[in-house]
């Protein structure tokens, strides 16, 4: 089995070129839209490594709690003012527009993916019926248009 039958790479709304353009020497039939269905299906296929690239809705929606956006800011050194205002921010894409006028895109950006890779592991060693993820995630946040990449966290495959 080569590593590129045991590589999934899951994408958000609009990115899938982009996620194309990030890893071109994979085959098509690795990219598929980002869910957990999609997870559970690769895990008991033999899945070695998962990518995602998206943007900080799919992200956050991973992880379950918009309220992690306001503990990302402050334990990446945003302060007090602007942690209240990002747990105040309507949608998600408010706080990313929030990190970024703050320029503390790069370090949220980074903690964000570190956080949804942790959750993709987790949800990879549930699918397994394992305390251990069989799996190693990597994450790229890209920005709103889906082109540029701003965040990035993993561990390669084993």
């Amino acid at each position: 089995m080569t590593a590129e039958d045991r590589t999934l790479v899951m994408y958000g709304d609009g990115v899938r070129d982009a996620a194309r353009r990030m890893l071109p020497k994979l085959p098509d039939a690795c990219f598929v839209p980002a869910g957990a269905e999609a997870l559970r299906a690769a895990v008991e296929g033999g899945l070695a490594q998962v990518v995602l690239v998206a943007g900080i809705d799919e992200q956050t929606a991973l992880l379950g709690d918009s309220a992690v956006l306001a503990s990302i800011t402050l334990s990446m050194g945003g302060g007090p003012a602007l942690t209240a205002e990002v747990a105040g921010a309507p949608t998600a894409r408010h706080a990313y527009g929030m990190w970024e006028a703050a320029g503390r895109l790069g370090p949220c950006g980074r903690e964000l993916c570190r956080r949804t890779a942790g959750e993709l592991e987790r949800l990879a060693a549930e699918a397994a019926g394992s305390a251990a993820s069989p799996v190693a995630a990597q994450v790229v946040l890209v920005d709103a248009a889906g082109e540029r990449m701003v965040g990035m966290y993993g561990r390669m495959a084993r």
